[in-house]
């Protein structure tokens, strides 16, 4: 028989542009508030996952900066899906009986402007496709966000303001996070009017680099059962890649990631459909990311995504409340630690702990992850 695994305790540091702290100080302070939340020591951990992207052999130098206790220790490195592809990866160890406890870390210093492609032409073959779309500038992140967005509008008819109200709607919740980088408001104009970043985004539609960490605890049942009487369980979870469909390639190079397969997986596993998710933390590094994921994750039609949000239905008060932290675009985008603060927001939401962001129904909780194809998808109940 299967152990289930719980999530028991959480930590997340403040999101900040300029880092006042360096990337070890940033995950141990992130550490020992999950620990304290699962009211356990250091010592009771018997694994460990580090999701970092941009500093080789950070996995000993941030679990050797907390203790030398001899767990076996693991850096994950799939762009922005990292931290979560951790926390499944330590949720199978403990669903098999292998370990009891498992922490998970992302952590990461950004620096300003986009995210850097670090492709060594002398690494690839001359054909690999990857490479030729960065020397064509295609492999950029905004205008890989763009394409999709100019075709969605072309599929759906849809306008640029609805693409923006994802922004006010995600800014608006980030004012009622102490941990994001944004505090303040903004408005559908100041959306549209900010720079052209490539069209139709502007620049307040596209998350931005930060730095920052966070952490969170897992265990099997049984252990949870020492610690606390209201455990959240991680039900379901499934992940995916790229897919190629060669009846129709256009689709293929505009994917989000294989989130429909990834969703899947998880329900099943899970035992659940869409339409028993009560709130979900999905990937919106550019606006027209929220949509489309809201759209593959079966909560509403395809083509549908936007006027769903439009209408406030994604807001916190609404049918399907959506990034209720501010997502990445409020929250800012340390790239190694956004999978641990989208579980910590489901774990605050689902145990009723989120304050003046707290939705009214919270027992069932999804996540959703991308990065550079690879798409997480995990759902959460109590």
């Amino acid at each position: 028989m299967s152990e289930k695994v719980v999530v028991l305790g959480v930590g997340v540091t403040r999101f900040e542009r300029e880092p006042g702290k360096q990337m070890d100080e940033m995950a141990q302070e992130a550490v020992l508030m999950a620990l304290r939340d699962a009211g356990m020591t250091y010592g009771d951990i018997e694994m460990g996952f580090l999701g970092n992207v941009y500093q080789p052999m950070m996995a000993p130098l941030v679990f050797y900066s907390l203790a030398k206790t001899g767990i076996p220790i693991t850096r994950v490195d799939i762009a922005c899906a990292s931290a979560s592809r951790g926390a499944q990866l330590g949720a199978y160890l403990i669903e098999a009986g292998a370990v009891d406890t498992c922490l998970v870390i992302g952590v990461e210093h950004m620096p300003r402007g986009m995210v850097p492609m670090h492709i060594d032409p002398q690494a690839l073959s001359p054909g690999h496709e990857m490479l030729h779309d960065f020397m064509m500038g295609l492999i950029t992140l905004p205008g890989s966000y763009a394409y999709k967005a100019v075709r969605y509008m072309h599929l759906y008819g849809t306008k640029p303001e609805y693409f923006a109200q994802v922004s006010v709607k995600n800014h608006k919740n980030s004012c009622l996070n102490p941990n994001a980088m944004y505090q303040k408001g903004i408005s559908i104009e100041e959306v549209l009017n900010s720079r052209m970043i490539s069209y139709p985004l502007t620049l307040y539609q596209c998350c931005a680099n930060s730095s920052g960490s966070a952490a969170v605890i897992l265990c099997s049942e049984k252990k949870a059962r020492q610690y606390t009487d209201k455990p959240v369980f991680l039900t379901g979870w499934g992940a995916a890649s790229l897919k190629y469909d060669r009846h129709d390639p256009v689709e293929t190079s505009l994917s989000e990631g294989n989130t429909e397969s990834a969703a899947r997986k998880a329900y099943e596993k899970a035992g659940i459909g869409p339409e028993e998710v009560d709130l979900a933390q999905v990937h919106d590094a550019f606006s027209i990311g929220e949509i489309l994921q809201i759209e593959a994750l079966g909560f509403c039609p395809k083509g549908e995504g936007a006027a769903l949000t439009w209408e406030g239905n994604t807001a916190i008060d609404g049918k399907i409340p959506v990034n209720t932290d501010g997502g990445l675009i409020g929250c800012g985008h340390p790239i190694g630690a956004s999978g641990c603060r989208m579980i910590a927001e489901i774990y605050w939401q689902l145990r009723g702990q989120a304050g003046s962001r707290q939705v009214k129904n919270h027992r069932v909780g999804l996540l959703q992850n991308s990065g550079l194809g690879a798409t997480n998808v995990m759902v959460f109940q109590v």
